[in-house]
């Protein structure tokens, strides 16, 4: 169904208000670059204000800082064009759920509880299984015996919420995701690796979202949480007894071993990892490929391997291109040295306390 919309309806929608003509229609969303009249756009990097003058969209969601702009489109001044920009575009393209029912080809177990969810061809519900009103299973999915799904949550195709595990409401899970697989733990001996059983279990609270093919392992004895809000990017590692605080972003490979817990809004960049047992603050941001091996306090910026503050880390790595030529100086020094202390026969170079601490 095609949708429009005029300027100062979407400006009433994302609580901005509009400088320029409010009553020209909007029927879609767009980039800087190739929006047209009829296109709605955002300039949320200020790197790309120069193209504001030269954009031809019919409005452009921008922040207050803008009110300077020059030979602009009609605007639409806003606290957070990249979040207005969000919320327009799902304005425009709302997600849209089937009619609740039980596809006659799914298997329900007699003892699970579906009213009011919608259970697609080939998905299984488990034994004293609860799915909630308005959630949507998708072709393919395993959920297990006595697995609690809330309402409003979308399961896409092949993932799997394992046995006892439980989902809050409006939890989305992306093609291959797996709550409540195995945690790894094994007890080494001469003999082998025994299995250590995993008899706890993994909770996701509201409003998360869980990547294609992530895994949030169940627990050996207590829960694996995944606290409300947070967002798993596809490929992402929640080891067994972890815990990933609210609104935290893991982004695609990120991984975090058993029993170390993340404090709200922690960012961890692609391929970092945290190791087990570890304590990581509220706020703290890990920088791409990282390894983080202690406790971090609240509002730590780190990256490398082993991961040390992002400064730090950003003088050691401009150095590092320097080191040849550095080891090179060092050599000719070293020849210069040994040249003057030959010279000298019997009589070395007589050395200062001070030295030996150099």
């Amino acid at each position: 169904m095609d949708r429009s919309f005029t300027v100062a309806e979407l400006a009433r929608h994302v609580g901005g208000t509009v400088e320029g003509n409010g009553e020209h229609r909007i029927q879609g969303v767009a980039g800087l670059e190739t929006a047209e009249s009829h296109h709605v756009s955002f300039l949320a990097n200020r790197r790309y204000a120069k193209m504001l003058p030269e954009s031809t969209a019919g409005a452009v969601l921008v922040s207050h800082n803008e009110r300077d702009a020059k030979n602009a489109p009609t605007l639409i001044f806003c606290k957070d064009p990249y979040t207005a920009f969000a919320q327009v575009l799902q304005l425009f393209h709302p997600t849209r759920r089937p009619e609740p029912g039980i596809d006659p080809r799914a298997y329900v177990a007699p003892s699970a509880q579906t009213e009011g969810a919608t259970i697609e061809a080939f998905a299984w519900v488990g034994p004293e299984a609860s799915v909630g009103s308005g959630s949507w299973v998708q072709a393919g999915v395993r959920i297990g015996a006595q697995a609690i799904v809330g309402e409003d949550c979308v399961l896409m195709a092949n993932s799997v919420v394992c046995d006892g595990c439980r989902l809050g409401d409006r939890v989305w899970l992306n093609p291959g995701a797996v709550v409540g697989g195995e945690g790894f733990g094994f007890a080494p001996s001469a003999a082998g690796h025994t299995k250590i059983p995993q008899v706890g279990t993994a909770v996701v609270e509201d409003d998360v979202e869980v990547g294609s093919n992530s895994c949030i392992d169940r627990a050996a004895m207590a829960n694996t949480v995944v606290r409300r809000g947070a967002k798993l990017d596809n490929l992402v590692q929640v080891g067994h007894a972890a815990e990933i605080g609210e609104h935290a972003l893991m982004v695609a490979y990120s991984g975090v071993a058993g029993s170390s817990h993340l404090g709200p809004f922690v960012t961890m960049a692609a391929k970092s990892a945290i190791l087990g047992h570890l304590q990581i603050g509220q706020g703290v941001q890990v920088g791409v490929g990282s390894a983080v091996h202690d406790n971090q306090q609240d509002g730590a910026r780190i990256t490398g391997n082993p991961a040390i503050p992002h400064r730090t880390w950003l003088r050691a790595a401009t150095a590092f291109k320097d080191l040849p030529d550095i080891a090179k100086q060092v050599r000719r020094l070293e020849a210069k040295v040994t040249k003057l202390e030959s010279g000298l026969g019997d009589h070395p170079i007589i050395q200062s306390p001070d030295d030996e601490e150099l």
